[in-house]
C-alpha cells in the first residue's frame, strides 16, 4: 500500500513531456497582401471616367473588401481581393436586371436599379483574384472605362 501511494505521488509531481509550440503571426488579409485601397481609385480619376464631379473619397475596409465612396453623387468603387469564380457568382445573386458582359476581363456583368426617377448602374468585373464593382448614376460604358483604368493601375 505504501508503495502504491509513493507511485501515485510521484506520478502527480512529475512533469509531462513538453510539446513544442510555435506561435504563428496572423496571416495578412487578402486586402493587406494585395495593397489595394482607395488611393487606387482617386476622385479625379473616378470622376473623369464617369463624367461626374466627385471629391473627398472615404474608405471603408471590411476583411478583403475595400469600399470607396465620394461626395458629389452616389458613386461607389468596391475592390474585393481574393476573388474567384465562386465568390463572383455569389455576389452576382445580390443584383437584379443583370446583363452579362462577355469578353470584359475574366468575367463581368452589369445591373440596373431604378428607384422612382433615379437610375443606378452597377458594373462588376473580375480579373484574376481582384473584383472591381462600380456603382453610380453614370452609364455602363463609362463604368467599364473606369474599371479598365483601375485594373490597368493595379
Amino acid at each position: 500500500m505504501l508503495l502504491a501511494v509513493a507511485a501515485l505521488a510521484a506520478a502527480c509531481t512529475s512533469t509531462p513531456p513538453s510539446t513544442p509550440t510555435t506561435e504563428h503571426p496572423p496571416s495578412p488579409t487578402a486586402t493587406d497582401s494585395a495593397g489595394v485601397n482607395c488611393e487606387d481609385a482617386p476622385a479625379d480619376v473616378v470622376g473623369a471616367a464617369l463624367e461626374l464631379r466627385l471629391n473627398h473619397p472615404r474608405q471603408t475596409i471590411t476583411d478583403n473588401v475595400v469600399r470607396c465612396t465620394y461626395d458629389g453623387g452616389t458613386t461607389e468603387v468596391r475592390f474585393e481581393t481574393g476573388a474567384d469564380a465562386a465568390s463572383f457568382a455569389e455576389g452576382r445573386t445580390e443584383h437584379a436586371r443583370i446583363t452579362d458582359l462577355p469578353g470584359f476581363h475574366d468575367e463581368a456583368y452589369r445591373a440596373t436599379t431604378v428607384t422612382g426617377e433615379v437610375v443606378r448602374t452597377t458594373v462588376t468585373a473580375r480579373a484574376g483574384t481582384v473584383e472591381v464593382t462600380v456603382t453610380s448614376g453614370a452609364t455602363a460604358d463609362r463604368a467599364q472605362r473606369l474599371i479598365d483604368a483601375l485594373f490597368a493601375a493595379l
